[in-house]
């Protein structure tokens, strides 16, 4: 019984060894590409976007999936305007607005990444929520803080979607990657920066949209995995 209980105990306290030499990784990665409106996003906005993200996933070891998260930023317009400044305190008597609408993502996902060589596709599901808000900073030459913030547009959508990416062996640990991600987004409201306007008193006025808000991203990155 002795006999065989040994190697079964060296074979137990092996296996997490084993596991973090030869198992599957998980990955911290960065990215950078436009988004393309698609459906009745497309129709009604019409215009792609600028966006920056990362994504975080933590690694099984043992089975070749991955939990983690994604996040997007994406720009969806920003308009500037010197706006008269009344404030006592302040010697100034103008500042800069500046308007910001744009979409940020954030989505639970769980990967599938079957192999562990240089070249690694990987396939995600994801599913999560997009908010679309849009806010405005006026800032006074000579101030680090900006005078006023204020947020003039805020709503989400329920998302859901999946990811195709390819990562490629960089420097050992490190990695480059392509990333395609595919949203399908229920209805929100947003604002058009294209229709932002500010009267003589440094008010704000905009058109507000409405659509289902699906979309791709198509995105490269750079990361390491651990």
């Amino acid at each position: 019984m002795r006999s065989i209980t040994l190697p079964f105990a060296c074979l137990l306290a092996s296996l997490p060894a084993f596991a973090q030499l030869k198992g599957y990784q998980g990955n911290v990665g960065g990215t950078i590409g436009i988004s393309v409106p698609k459906g009745e996003f497309a129709d009604t906005w019409g215009r792609n976007m600028f966006t920056w993200g990362g994504h975080v996933t933590l690694p099984s070891r043992l089975l070749p999936f991955q939990w983690g998260f994604a996040f997007d930023y994406g720009v969806m317009g920003v308009k500037n305007f010197t706006v008269p400044v009344s404030t006592p305190e302040l010697t100034a008597t103008e500042g800069d607005l500046a308007v910001r609408a744009k979409v940020l993502s954030y989505h639970p996902l769980l990967r599938f990444s079957p192999l562990k060589g240089k070249v690694r596709p990987y396939v995600d599901g994801m599913a999560g929520f997009r908010q679309f808000t849009t806010k405005s900073t006026l800032t006074v030459d000579g101030l680090q803080e900006p005078v006023m913030r204020t947020r003039n547009a805020n709503d989400f959508a329920l998302s859901a979607g999946w990811v195709g990416g390819l990562m490629v062996e960089l420097g050992g640990v490190g990695y480059i990657e392509g990333r395609v991600e595919r949203f399908y987004s229920g209805k929100a409201s947003y604002v058009d920066p294209a229709s932002i306007a500010v009267d003589n008193a440094g008010n704000a006025s905009f058109n507000v949209l409405e659509s289902n808000t699906d979309g791709v991203n198509v995105l490269l990155g750079i990361g390491f995995r651990f």
